[in-house]
């Protein structure tokens, strides 16, 4: 029989250890999480279609700063790691692999997306129709999928074995459990950018405020989502080295 994750518990221990582990967190990645927040901020004034190249650059440095952020709060959370010194700042096997993994999870929802858009495209057709049923059903099964493999993240960060078998078993009947406390990070961020954004119809002086209130903001529940995670993986799969050493997978995860 397979431990059901308690929602409330988890949610109020990752929103309780966010804000009072707050400002150790933000020490170990104060330059990265820096860096990320304004590339993130300035890819929000790019125009894609005229200024493709710097837009790809900024979300590539991103892309490459996220793990490197992740992961060590993942290691913090579940195992208390928080090395000496002002930052952390190492993009290495671990964070790549953390890359490759995140690349793996995205890609688990690109086909049911393709056939949904390939479905808009053909509207008021029978083909369109089908496409759309298929696409949206797809897409669904995507999502069930995400987010139970979405432990895979603190697996990796911690060094355990990246077995997606493993996961899904530890994960089975969980998957609206998992669901809620993901909502409870994701939903909080969605009224505050719709709250915020309203200021971006202001002058300089608001656009600027909105911009780095989000930022900040930002900073927090993004330390929630992580730690959402890192609880989740602890409570359903196990804490850190209780994963069978056997329990190995292709080396280029």
């Amino acid at each position: 029989m397979s431990t059901k994750l308690d929602v409330l518990a988890t949610i109020r221990e990752a929103y309780g250890g966010a804000w009072n582990h707050l400002g150790e967190m933000i020490r170990l990645i104060w330059l990265p999480g820096i860096l990320y927040l304004c590339f993130s901020t300035a890819s929000a004034f790019v125009n894609v279609e005229e200024q493709f190249f710097a837009a790809l650059v900024l979300e590539l440095a991103g892309l490459f700063l996220w793990p490197v952020i992740a992961v060590a709060w993942h290691r913090f959370i579940l195992m208390g790691d928080a090395p000496a010194g002002a930052f952390r700042f190492s993009f290495g096997r671990r964070e790549a692999r953390f890359l490759l993994v995140s690349v793996f999870l995205f890609l688990i929802l690109v086909p049911g997306a393709v056939l949904a858009v390939a479905a808009g495209q053909m509207a008021q057709t029978m083909t369109g129709s089908l496409l759309s049923f298929f696409g949206l059903l797809l897409l669904l099964v995507s999502i069930y999928f995400f987010v139970r493999l979405s432990l895979l993240l603190p697996a990796v960060s911690i060094g355990d074995p990246v077995d997606p078998r493993l996961v899904l078993e530890r994960t089975r009947g969980n998957f609206w459990r998992l669901a809620a406390v993901f909502l409870s990070v994701a939903l909080p961020v969605l009224v505050l950018a719709v709250l915020l954004g309203s200021l971006l119809g202001g002058g300089l002086a608001l656009q600027a405020i909105s911009i780095a209130a989000f930022a900040l903001v930002s900073v927090f529940f993004a330390v929630v989502n992580v730690a959402v995670l890192s609880i989740a993986y602890r409570e359903l799969v196990g804490p850190p080295g209780s994963v069978p050493s056997s329990a190995r997978t292709d080396p280029s995860l």
